[in-house]
C-alpha cells in the first residue's frame, strides 16, 4: 500500500515508461527475428528437398531411357542392366508421392515387357524414336506437377 499512497515524480514515470518500452521493443524484435529465421530454415529445407527430387527424377529418366533403348535392341540376358533403374525406383519410393512411384513402376514394367518383344533393327529403332509413344513422358509430367506443387509451397 505504501507505493500507491506515495506520489510518483514525472521523471520516475518517464523512466519507467522508457524502460518498459525498451523491454517490449526488444522482446518484439527478438520474437520477430526468431520467427523469420525459422521460416527461412523451413524454406531452405524445402528447397533442398525439391532439388534432391529433381536430381533423382532426372537420374531415373536417364537410366530408364538407356535401359529402354537396350531392351529395344537386345534380349534379356543380364539382369545387371536393370539394377540402376531398380535402385533409383527404390530411392523414389523413399521420398515421392504414390502417383510418382506408380508411374515409375509402370516405366520399369514397360522396360521388362520390351525385352520380350522382337529386337528392332537400326531403321526400326529410328522410326520408333520418332513416334510419340514415349513411356517416360507420363512419368515426367507427373514429376513436374509434383515439383510445381512443392515450389508453390515455398
Amino acid at each position: 500500500m505504501q507505493l500507491i499512497d506515495t506520489s510518483w515524480s514525472p521523471a520516475s514515470i518517464s523512466a519507467l515508461a522508457a524502460l518498459c518500452g525498451s523491454l517490449v521493443g526488444a522482446l518484439g524484435s527478438s520474437v520477430s527475428t526468431w520467427i523469420a529465421q525459422r521460416l527461412q530454415n523451413q524454406r531452405d529445407l524445402l528447397t533442398k528437398k525439391i532439388f534432391h527430387r529433381e536430381q533423382l527424377y532426372s537420374d531415373f529418366i536417364s537410366e530408364t531411357a538407356r535401359a529402354l533403348a537396350h531392351a529395344k535392341q537386345h534380349k534379356f540376358q543380364d539382369p545387371g542392366n536393370l539394377v540402376p533403374s531398380y535402385a533409383l525406383l527404390s530411392r523414389i519410393r523413399l521420398s515421392s508421392s504414390n502417383r510418382v512411384v506408380e508411374s515409375a513402376e509402370r516405366v520399369i514394367d514397360i522396360i521388362l515387357n520390351t525385352y520380350s518383344e522382337p529386337n528392332l533393327t537400326p531403321e526400326e529403332f529410328h522410326a520408333w524414336a520418332g513416334e510419340q509413344n514415349d513411356p517416360l513422358r507420363q512419368f515426367g509430367n507427373i514429376c513436374r506437377r509434383e515439383l510445381e506443387g512443392l515450389w508453390k509451397g515455398l
